[in-house]
């Protein structure tokens, strides 16, 4: 039955792959997102998110070696950048769509709350400086409710990631498609 199960693994799509693969991504970027939105509640939890975006690239390495090393060498580079591309859209949609749920009905002041302590935050610098600029224009903002809605955040989160998930898994899937296979075998139970 392993053996079976292992032909069947090998000749999954990278698009298949990829889809399964962006939940448990998926999953990490959504600890990522409510260490971020409640780290101003519990300040230890926003070095989580940091310590999360240093280790999604090796992540998607991990996945995309395991890729080339399962296809003995013969996954190219191009499949190998389409499944960290693709992992990682996956994953940031599933953490798009749950952000979105807590930040408008578990936390619908995130935004505005933000939004204030910048604008706070740049009001106690010098006066002659342009950040003092800034936090008056922000202010203005905010008192005319033009900040971001929680969807407007969502899609500006899943595009960022996704662009740094499109760039860093080009550079991930050159390293794994450039590695020489030596003996390394392929663990069929991760």
């Amino acid at each position: 039955m392993r053996f079976l199960r292992e032909i069947m693994e090998s000749q999954k799509n990278v698009f298949i792959k990829s889809a399964e693969l962006g939940v448990p991504f998926g999953c990490m970027l959504i600890v990522a997102s409510m260490s971020m939105i409640f780290g101003d509640k519990v300040p230890l939890l926003s070095t989580l998110m940091f310590i999360i975006a240093i280790v999604a690239p090796f992540v998607i390495f991990r996945w995309q070696r395991k890729r080339y090393i399962e296809s003995n060498g013969f996954a190219s580079f191009s499949e190998l950048w389409n499944m960290g591309i693709f992992t990682t859209i996956c994953g940031a949609m599933i953490c798009g769509l749950v952000t979105y749920f807590v930040i408008t009905y578990l936390r619908p002041d995130f935004v505005y709350e933000q939004a204030q302590f910048v604008a706070d935050t740049y009001k106690q610098l010098p006066k002659d400086t342009s950040a003092r600029e800034f936090a008056d224009v922000l202010e203005k903002a905010i008192k005319s409710n033009m900040l971001p809605t929680p969807f407007d955040f969502c899609f500006q989160m899943f595009l960022i990631t996704s662009s740094l998930g499109c760039i860093g898994g080009a550079i991930t899937a050159l390293i794994a498609s450039k590695m020489p296979l030596k003996s390394e075998k392929p663990n069929s139970e991760n």
